[in-house]
């Protein structure tokens, strides 16, 4: 039963391998092993497998071998008439090849055979030539061991003669070696002492070269560190004097009592002030963080009560946690002693700030954030766990480090400058604390905060004060963040619906900025808006909407997802799509414009050329066609003039005289008329608003339309072939995603 076992495996390990030969030996194998079992019907089957097998290979020895076997298996089966005949055929290619032993076992087979089938005379006959054979091999075999006792005494008589010689060269040998052995000795001695000292110095070589370049290296990245950090002092300083005359201009204005202003108005002036007091707010974090690096910070360390800070702070961000439907607790172990820190509150309090509003701001509805403080040995442990999207692996190093953003998080959430992190970790550091990060993607992250614990009287205690720096930076971001809630209504019709004029729908997750838009657009328009990519598909379920209005860098549901949804709706995507980003390099504007978007406006915009985008989108719809499915064309040839119309009929032809060339390519085609392959895009895509790519798809595509209404195929994998499409199945759904049913259910 083990023999079995390994020689299945071995079956299958050879037909893995391609093994040929291998297989047929373990199908040998099989055969023995059953017949040894008892088992010969199976012993018979691989037996004939195996002679097969060797036959194919030419192997006449295996051949003969695996007979003999298979004839016994027969001989035990009482199959005496095929045992026999595989005798003979096998025991006529054993007297071809002159193999003796094998006639003697084959004729003795068949005299055994012979008898069991009461066949006295012929099996008499088989005798005499079997003893016949016999007497030869035992001749064959007798003046075989003459000649090799022979050999053997010839050879002895030899290596007598050879160790006679060899002791003598030993002991002629021996004087020299021992001679050699010193001369050698001291050469090596010499030899490794040089190569020794020749590694040494190289090594030292290396190594101070090395030493050198990471100096300089070192020296420059701390340049470089210097020279960021002094540019961001430079920017945060020279941003104030605009900031400045702008907000005191705001202010004038909106406290001048000469001036009458509309509500609009006054809204929009303060939002402008409140996004100065921002800017004001981001730039004295950078010129924070840089006093921090240079040392010029004093720290005013008080004795706090660190349990009544973080109920308070846990108290403060109540509210904002509830709109986000996040649940946000306190828990507070049991231990020895006051919770007492010799902290500096002011600074403390941003440590404690940039943690919890993190732990809020990369969290969504229904997860949790917990604000802990334990004791472990003579340190207070202040920690704060989440239950968001986690940090990944290969990120956590670095989330500490200035200006640093996790690249998995482009366009996700709403981005900083990558300094909130880098402060907290200056100002423990600034403290004699430590603190350490632990995060699981998907599964949530854990900041630990560890300082000791004071042991001070009553009357050291400082009563804490306010929260200043939280209550004001809340108020400058309130209307940022919170407005990101589940509950807060994500559909706002304008104020006068009118039912002939068209619908924009306006996706950004920024309250101000999607109420700026919203200001702009409700002048010629009905406008619909929605916080993020998610919230926008809701209210595309619902309402009809001429065209989208996007930005890309959203929470949760981003705008290229939301692109990358519409482009899967055969309705959605004939709706245009103006994307408004921030994002202005050219890969971002690629990677939009590839999804299909019609339009990309990089922030900030002019009112003017907003207006324009939109009338031009919304007029270009009218032109398309993609309701007719006859049409072999994106957009109606009618707005094209003379020379276009002529050169896309001539691209059609092109196309048309290879529609059943699967090698039928952008490039064969700008070939054909004579333009490079950059140009032709531009030009397909100016003529018919689609890239080459789905042009050619589309004429494909109405041209297996139209051989399957007019019957001229009857079956999917003809009509694919007509048009040069090999795969039947990809045929088949890109077929129904166009016209709504597969070709077999269109036949």
């Amino acid at each position: 039963e083990r023999a079995q076992l390994y020689l299945d495996s071995a079956i299958q390990i050879s037909e893995n391998n391609g093994d040929l030969e291998q297989k047929i030996q373990t199908q040998k194998g099989l055969g023995f092993n059953y017949y040894h079992s008892d088992s010969f019907l199976q012993a018979r089957t691989h037996y004939q497998n195996a002679m097969k097998g060797f036959k194919e290979l030419g192997n006449t020895k295996q051949v003969m071998h695996v007979a003999r076997s298979l004839v016994r298996t027969h001989y035990h089966l009482k199959d005496y008439n095929e045992a026999l005949s595989l005798c003979e055929s096998n025991l006529a290619l054993a007297y071809s090849t002159k193999n003796l032993p094998f006639i003697s076992d084959f004729s003795k087979l068949i005299y055994n055979i012979l008898i069991k089938q009461e066949k006295y005379k012929e099996a008499a006959f088989v005798y005499e030539g079997f003893q016949e054979v016999q007497d030869s091999i035992r001749r064959s075999n007798k003046e075989n061991f003459k000649y090799k006792v022979q050999m053997r005494l010839d050879a002895e008589k030899k290596i007598h003669e050879n160790e006679l010689l060899k002791q003598q060269k030993i002991a002629d040998e021996e004087t020299i070696r021992a001679q050699n052995i010193l001369l050698i000795s001291v050469c090596l001695g010499l030899i490794l002492v040089i190569i020794i000292s020749l590694i040494i110095y190289r090594t030292y070589i290396i190594n101070k070269k090395l030493s050198r370049k990471i100096q300089e290296q070192s020296d420059r990245l701390k340049q470089l560190d210097e020279a960021k950090s002094r540019f961001f002092a430079n920017i945060s300083h020279d941003l104030r004097t605009p900031l400045t005359l702008i907000m005191g201009g705001i202010e004038q204005v909106l406290k001048s009592e000469d001036l009458l202003l509309t509500d609009k108005a006054e809204r929009q002036l303060k939002t402008g002030l409140l996004n100065g007091e921002r800017i004001i707010h981001l730039t004295n974090e950078i010129n924070e963080l840089i006093k921090l690096e240079d040392g010029k910070l004093t720290l005013h360390k008080k004795y706090i009560d660190v349990d009544k800070m973080l109920k308070l702070f846990v108290k403060m961000f109540d509210s904002m946690a509830q709109l986000k439907g996040i649940h946000l607790s306190y828990s507070k172990s049991i231990f020895e002693g006051a919770p007492i820190l010799h902290i500096d509150p002011s600074q403390f309090e941003k440590v404690l700030f940039n943690l919890i509003t993190n732990a809020l701001k990369h969290t969504k509805e229904d997860d949790s954030v917990t604000v802990s403080l334990n004791k472990k040995g003579d340190n207070l442990i202040i920690a704060v766990i989440d239950s968001g999207e986690g940090i990944p692996e290969q990120n956590i190093p670095y989330i500490f480090e200035r200006y640093y953003q996790a690249p998995e998080t482009t366009f996700k959430t709403q981005e900083g400058f990558g300094i909130g992190l880098a402060l907290v970790k200056e100002i423990i550091q600034k403290h004699g604390a430590k603190i350490e990060v632990k995060s699981k993607l998907g599964e949530g992250s854990e900041f630990v905060i560890s300082m000791p614990q004071e042991n001070v009287s009553v009357e050291e205690i400082t009563f804490l004060p306010e929260l200043d720096f939280t209550s004001r930076t809340r108020g400058l971001f309130k209307e940022i963040d919170e407005p990101i809630a589940e509950q807060i209504p994500v559909v706002n019709l304008a104020r006068t619906s009118d039912q002939k004029r068209k619908t924009v729908l306006i996706v950004e997750d920024h309250p101000e900025i999607r109420e700026y838009i919203q200001n702009i657009v409700e002048v010629d328009y009905n406008v619909l808006t929605a916080p993020n990519g998610q919230r926008a598909l809701k209210v595309l379920d619902k309402e009809e909407v001429d065209l989208i209005i996007t930005d890309l860098m959203m929470p949760w549901f981003d705008g290229f997802e939301l692109l990358e949804r519409l482009k899967e709706n055969d309705e959605l995507k004939k709706i245009p799509a103006l994307v408004l980003s921030a994002r202005t390099s050219e890969e971002d504007k690629t990677k939009v414009l590839s999804q299909g978007v019609n339009d990309f406006l990089c922030k900030p915009f002019k009112r003017e050329e907003l207006i324009l985008r939109i009338e031009n989108l919304l007029n270009q719809k009218e032109l398309w066609n993609n309701n007719n499915e006859g049409a072999l064309f994106i957009n109606n040839q009618e707005t094209l003039d003379d020379i276009e119309k002529s050169l896309l009929k001539k691209v059609e032809s092109l196309i048309f005289e290879r529609i059943d060339d699967p090698n039928l390519s952008v490039n064969c085609l700008a070939d054909e008329i004579a333009v490079s392959e950059r140009k032709f895009y531009r030009m397909i895509k100016k003529m018919t608003d689609s890239t080459p790519f789905e042009f050619i798809k589309e004429i494909r595509m109405q041209y297996a339309n139209k051989i399957l209404k007019e019957k001229k195929i009857s079956s999917a994998s003809e009509v694919a072939k007509a048009i040069g499409m090999n795969n039947v199945s990809h045929f088949n759904t890109q077929f129904k995603k166009r016209f709504g049913k597969t070709p077999t259910e269109f036949i």
